[in-house]
């Protein structure tokens, strides 16, 4: 099975692909987009394009996403909120929300990922489990 592991960070999603290999898994792709202007129609096509061409490339059984809070103190802003909608009505499969909670519990690294893919890559593989 493969998983598309998301985080929304400011005005870019970064996503890792894991596949299930056994009692491990290994790291097919990750790489970052970014929602250039959030009040753009130009952007936001953009953006979308982006995303089918994404899915269409990378195939997933299951979207994995790091849950942000809608209200409150650490709520989403207007970026991550857009990036959502448009991950969301495009998903070819599955999504799953995963919480902030849970991708702290798990401790899956890979050494060779920037620390700032940490979050998408928790979130496949709690995911994946």
């Amino acid at each position: 099975m493969k998983v598309l592991g998301i985080e929304f960070s400011g005005n870019s999603l970064h996503y890792v692909l894991v596949e299930e290999g056994g009692e491990d898994f290994q790291v097919l792709q990750s790489n970052r987009l970014v929602l250039a202007e959030t009040r753009s129609r130009d952007a936001l096509i953009a953006f979308q394009n982006a995303m089918q061409t994404l899915y269409n490339a990378t195939a997933p059984d299951r979207v994995a996403i790091k849950e942000k809070p809608e209200s409150g103190r650490m709520k989403a802003g207007a970026a991550a909120l857009k990036m959502e909608g448009i991950t969301l009505a495009n998903a070819p499969c599955p999504v799953e929300f995963i919480s902030g909670a849970r991708i702290n519990q798990c401790t899956a690294s890979r050494g060779v990922l920037p620390k700032y893919f940490e979050p998408a890559l928790r979130a496949a593989v709690v995911a994946l489990g």
